[in-house]
């Protein structure tokens, strides 16, 4: 790792060094050239950009999920600042390609939801988002297993997330992970299921 090193989580600081969780899945980040490192507010505009490529790309394939409202600029602001969003980040342009937020927040709409691990204590995925020009090349899966190794050796029994209905290929993405839907909420842009991983 070459830039500044995953060594504190914010909420998440009783677990193994970053560097060992990431020894475990970095094989094939490497061969790509790009790394894992948590977000600093000098990476916002980068984040900014990577946020705007994939909603473009999404709207070009009928996804209406993201827009101006969310993810905005001070959501992910205070996602650094709570040191809770991760990036991945190409050696050679240091461009973000890719990026993953885990914390404890869940919205309210999940007391809806009959989570069946609800005894565990639970971790949650936001906005993971992966350029269009690096699509299909692990990148999503490597950060959601970085995600799940940070969250399991912090102590927590499960993971929970949302996603999109009409994003077919992500719902597909987490069910091949192993990510089972336990129900359906409505927000400000349709219908999500939530999803939810026994770690």
């Amino acid at each position: 790792m070459t830039r500044h090193m995953v060594d504190k989580y914010g909420v998440f600081n009783q677990g193994k060094p970053a560097e060992e969780i990431l020894s475990t899945i970095c094989e094939t980040m490497e061969e790509m050239g790009i790394e894992i490192i948590k977000a600093l507010e000098k990476d916002i505009e980068g984040i900014l950009q990577l946020y705007k490529d994939c909603s473009h790309n999404m709207m070009d394939n009928l996804i209406d999920q993201w827009d101006d409202v969310y993810p905005n600029k001070e959501i992910f602001l205070d996602d650094i600042k709570r040191d809770s969003l991760y990036i991945a980040v190409s050696d050679n342009s240091e461009q973000i390609v890719a990026c993953i937020v885990l914390n404890e927040h869940q919205d309210p709409e999940y007391k809806e939801v009959k989570w069946k691990h609800d005894s565990k204590k639970a971790a949650v995925i936001h906005r993971l988002m992966v350029h269009p020009k690096h699509e299909g090349k692990g990148i999503a899966q490597s950060l959601v297993i970085f995600i799940e190794k940070l969250a399991k050796e912090n102590q927590y029994g499960a993971i929970r997330l949302d996603v999109f209905a009409n994003n077919l290929r992500a719902v597909s993405f987490y069910k091949k992970l192993g990510y089972v839907v336990t129900g359906k909420v409505i927000f400000r842009k349709g219908q999500f299921f939530c999803c939810e991983k026994l770690i």
